[in-house]
């Protein structure tokens, strides 16, 4: 049992990088729960909503039908949402959904395809395993704070060089003497 305990919170950890690089230990593929057809990869995750059940890919694999007619949730957590239904092309279930407008609370979510976690399994590449997407995590670490501290670093080196310009104006100015070079 700790042991599947351990192993499963490698897995969180290792889908929660799953977008930081090509790291084969956070690669996965997202596949449909009844047919297990290829839906899409960690290489497209862009983060999670706890609360909807969701993992947010910038894109999935044609297998994904996106239903054009769009609706209108009138209670859920979705109320007052507009979206379009996503289903998987081989068994036609119903695999998550696309948000065409939101409120502020899921705003981030707009135009990016949610797959419902409930629907999804996930192929570890490294482990060669097939794990429930809801029994991993995929949030990923804020941009905010790095934004914050690049930020915070460019304007230090902003300072720095505005101090290396003014020593360089205070420098005696050196003059060529004819015959010399420098």
């Amino acid at each position: 049992m700790q042991r599947e305990q351990a192993a499963l919170g490698d897995q969180r950890s290792s889908a929660a990088l799953a977008c930081v690089g090509l790291r084969p230990e956070g690669c996965l593929v997202f596949m449909c729960q009844d047919c297990h057809t290829v839906l899409g990869d960690s290489l497209g995750v862009c983060g999670e909503d706890e609360r909807l059940g969701v993992v947010a890919c910038l894109r999935v694999t044609e297998d994904v039908a996106v239903v054009e007619s769009m609706l209108y949730a009138v209670n859920g957590v979705l109320k007052g949402c507009a979206y379009h239904p996503l289903h998987c092309r081989s068994c036609g279930i119903t695999v998550g959904f696309n948000l065409y407008t939101a409120h502020k609370m899921y705003a981030a979510l707009r135009g990016l395809f949610c797959l419902f976690k409930e629907n999804v399994s996930c192929y570890l590449l490294k482990s060669k395993t097939v794990v429930p997407a809801h029994r991993l995590s995929f949030d990923l670490p804020s941009l905010q704070g790095r934004v914050e501290q690049l930020q915070a670093r460019l304007v230090e080196m902003h300072a720095r060089v505005e101090f290396l310009s003014l020593k360089l104006g205070q420098l005696p100015e050196v003059r060529e003497k004819p015959g010399h070079e420098l």
